[in-house]
């Protein structure tokens, strides 16, 4: 897999929901996985997401990568060693991007002037920090939000017919303080052309209630790490 399909996988849901990204990038997106013949229109919709680039971009710069390069794709959504390079300057330079794709200029500056260290550039940093929904205007950031457009993880427990059931922790708050509670059961929709082989004890990768991959062990350690150390910042913010 390269690192436009990865790119494909977990950005689709969010543009078929009309959420981010410019109108019908989702039916180029499956063109791709089908035909793979039109990869320009795909970089430049990709290009066109309004908080994703910014992030891509920023982390291709750092790294002396290109935007669609896969380690650049999955340090944002997944997390991984490039993410280790980055520090609190890095991050406003990333809202800054942002203010320019839509988060208003007033949210931003205060985003700026409150930035903690120990954050890094991957995608529940947007959720959480930047706050879901706030460079869009597309959803409220409320808690159930959140916990949908946070990239988790669950165990499949039964395959259905394009749906499967996974276990898989659910983001709670008590007071100031995020937390992932117990497992519950969750339906998820896949793509059939995307999960040709998915089976019960596979662990996949979810956003928006859509099956995104299935991780290997080294993906979930690292989203499991990166995803604590976010809440642990976000936390000691209070």
């Amino acid at each position: 897999m390269n690192g436009i399909e990865l790119a494909i996988r977990f950005s689709f849901i969010t543009n078929s929901l009309q959420f981010c990204g410019p109108h019908c990038a989702s039916d180029q997106f499956m063109e791709y996985v089908d035909k793979k013949n039109n990869e320009k229109d795909v970089e430049d919709s990709l290009k066109k997401f309004e908080g994703l680039y910014p992030y891509l971009s920023t982390i291709a710069e750092k790294t002396g990568k290109k935007f669609t390069d896969y380690e650049v794709i999955e340090a944002y959504w997944i997390g991984n060693k490039l993410l280790e390079q980055f520090d609190k300057e890095d991050l406003k330079k990333i809202i800054e991007k942002l203010m320019q794709r839509g988060l208003p200029k007033s949210m931003g500056e205060k985003l700026i002037k409150n930035m903690p260290s120990g954050f890094m550039p991957h995608h529940n940093f947007n959720v959480f920090y930047v706050g879901v929904g706030n460079t869009t205007g597309s959803v409220p950031t409320n808690l159930q939000n959140m916990d949908n457009c946070r990239i988790s993880w669950g165990k499949v427990s039964e395959v259905l017919t394009e749906k499967v059931l996974v276990q898989t922790p659910v983001l709670k708050k008590q007071g100031n303080q995020y937390y992932l509670g117990k497992e519950e059961t969750k339906t998820i929709v896949f793509k059939p052309s995307l999960f040709p082989s998915i089976k019960k004890g596979d662990v996949i990768a979810l956003h928006w209630g859509f099956a995104c991959l299935v991780l290997t062990e080294e993906q979930l350690s690292n989203l499991k790490k990166y995803t604590r150390k976010i809440i642990d910042v976000m936390n000691k913010i209070g």
